[in-house]
């Protein structure tokens, strides 16, 4: 679930459907979720939110043969999210 409606906010949506699809690119891609929920609770998540993608991109990397994300999908997820 996006994080605006998480947090109650007002839908746009615009930019939640754009946040689906890259969660959605990202699973068919990696084959796992990105993190587990979009709260800061969550180590994954918090990384993006704080402005910490190299960490999110470091951290999933580990999980992967070297080489799996390429800098041009890493741009495009760490955008969309």
């Amino acid at each position: 679930m996006a994080p605006e409606i998480l947090n109650k906010q007002p839908y746009q949506g615009q930019v939640v459907d754009l946040y689906a699809v890259g969660i959605i690119l990202f699973i068919l891609y990696a084959q796992h979720p990105p993190f587990t929920q979009a709260s800061t609770q969550d180590s994954y998540y918090k990384l993006l939110a704080t402005n910490r993608a190299d960490l999110f991109w470091k951290m999933h990397a580990s999980r992967h043969p070297e080489g799996f994300f390429t800098e041009h999908f890493k741009d495009l997820i760490t955008s969309m999210l």
